[in-house]
């Protein structure tokens, strides 16, 4: 763990795209916020945070990619989405119970800056325009989480699979064609199904000629289809 001051020129966040909660900040809440941050690198498949833990911290991606889920106490999980860099995460018991609800592991080596949680909410008492963007940050999440359980409710099990595939296509890879880092359990956790199912539906696309699959990488051949399929 280091500082992340010996950026030297860092104003805002180290990351290649600055996140939008910091863009309107003044030069002295950048460097309030900047005071006590750390940069911390998790290898794949370590826990960054976990469901259940204190909430002191909030992480904001430099690189790589992880994994954000909800431990059911069962034992199976529900796969929420995907990180990247420039994207927060961690924020989810901010003002409530300043508890993690849900875990946040690496799928790939990153890089995070972790912000004091008392740094954030005292700026936070400063800044209209700070306090306005994490609202709107909010929304967005009740907003998709709120699609993600009525898709997982109501569509079918090639619907969800074909949901799977083009949020990994929309919003993770924005390619068609990608390698991807997430086990076929992660994907089976994307879509609430065993992976048995996922693994089966997966090669029903396949012998449709809607996508090649060999391995870990993945074409998506027949966009039209697959979305056609994801409003089933």
């Amino acid at each position: 763990m280091r500082d992340c001051i010996h950026y030297g020129d860092c104003k805002i966040c180290c990351c290649e795209s600055t996140p939008s909660l910091f863009k309107k900040l003044s030069k002295d809440e950048f460097g309030e916020l900047h005071s006590e941050r750390k940069e911390v690198c998790f290898k794949a498949g370590e826990v960054i945070f976990k469901q259940g833990t204190a909430l002191t911290h909030i992480a904001c991606f430099r690189k790589g990619m992880a994994k954000v889920y909800y431990e059911r106490p069962e034992g199976s999980n529900i796969l929420i989405n995907v990180i990247f860099p420039s994207k927060l995460t961690g924020n989810m018991g901010l003002f409530t119970d300043n508890v993690h609800h849900q875990t946040i592991q690496a799928l790939t080596d990153v890089e995070v800056c972790l912000i004091s949680v008392k740094d954030i909410e005292s700026v936070l008492g400063k800044s209209k325009e700070m306090a306005v963007e994490l609202i709107r940050l909010k929304n967005e999440n009740i907003i998709n989480l709120t699609t993600k359980l009525a898709n997982l409710t109501y569509k079918s099990m090639a619907g969800r699979v074909a949901d799977v595939l083009l949020y990994l296509y929309k919003e993770i890879y924005q390619s068609l064609s990608f390698t991807l880092n997430l086990s076929r359990q992660d994907l089976a956790d994307l879509g609430a199904m065993t992976k048995e199912s996922c693994i089966r539906t997966l090669k029903e696309f396949k012998d449709a000629e809607i996508i090649k699959i060999s391995g870990n990488n993945v074409d998506i051949v027949n966009l039209k289809a697959l979305e056609k399929i994801s409003n089933q």
